[in-house]
This record gives C-alpha cells, structure tokens and sequence, in this order.
C-alpha cells in the first residue's frame, strides 16, 4: 500500500485509501502538521472503528504506522486549540459549512478562485495606500507576508481541483 502525500501547513501528511475508496490520514503526521506532540490515539478519544495499522513502506523499511478516519481527522483538529488547527475550523466554520448551507454544495475551485480575487485586490489597494511610519510599515510587511500565504494556499486549491476535474 502506497500512500499519497496531501500538504498541509507545509507538512507532508500521508493518505492512503480503505476498501471503500474512504481517505485515510497519518495520524502521526496529522499531529506533525498540527503542531502536536505524541500521535496516541487513546489521548484523542477516538472512533475505533476509524483507526486503522497498517503496514506501509518508510524510509526505515515497512512499518506499521496509524491511519485515521476522515471522522477522526475533525474530531483531532476540532478540539485543538494551535494556531495551525485553528485555521482550518476557521475555514470550515467560516467559508465550508456556511457556503454548503447556502447552496447545497461546496465547490473549492470557485471559492479559492473567488477568495484569490479578492486577496489580489485587497493586496493592490493595500499596495497603492502606502505608508511610510514604521509601524505602518511593520503591519503592511506582515500583512503581505500572512496574503502571500493565502494567495499560495488559493492558487494550490485551484491546482487540486483542477487536478481533480481532469480525473473525476
């Protein structure tokens, strides 16, 4: 079994596929990306049906390494409180749920082609402003720097879904 390797928070997370085509996540790695320590599944409080060993190929050689279920996945991340999880409940609660709410589906090629838009313009008005005190100077550098990072996560989504698209 050979997993795929998803990016999140530039950390690499290992997936692999269940018999049911349902994704599976490192736990280990999921933690990594999360910036949490110790990949034990009893401190989680977990699904059991949704935790899985599995025997995969590392660079040690085939280990048996921890699989999660999608279900897991949330549970882990929604009760965090690292600034890493809290991006994406902030991005679910903010952007996913709401927009399928709305309109029955949550289509991430539109959204990240919307909110890339909006990055763009929201770093061409905050361009032509200027400022010229040091503290302005201080907020408008972490300011690019914080777009710059949405505008990268928005052109990688696009890519996915485009990817997606091609193979769906």
């Amino acid at each position: 079994m050979q997993p795929s390797i998803f990016n999140f928070n530039n950390h690499g997370v290992r997936i692999v596929l269940d018999e049911n085509e349902q994704p599976l996540f490192c736990l280990a790695d999921t933690c990594n990306a999360l910036g949490m320590q110790r990949a034990n599944p009893s401190r989680f409080n977990l699904n059991p049906k949704g935790t899985h060993s599995l025997c995969i190929p590392t660079t040690s050689g085939n280990q048996n390494v921890t699989f999660i279920s999608e279900e897991n996945l949330y549970r882990i991340v929604f009760r965090s409180t690292k600034p890493e999880a809290l991006n994406f409940q902030n991005w679910v609660f903010q952007d996913v749920l709401p927009t399928i709410r709305k309109t029955g589906s949550y289509s991430a090629r539109q959204t990240a082609f919307e909110e890339l838009n909006r990055l763009c313009m929201q770093e061409k008005v905050s361009k032509d402003k200027g400022t010229f005190h040091s503290l302005g100077m201080h907020r408008r550098k972490h300011e690019k720097h914080l777009n710059a990072i949405r505008i990268a996560t928005c052109k990688s989504n696009l890519q996915l879904a485009f990817e997606d698209s091609k193979h769906g």
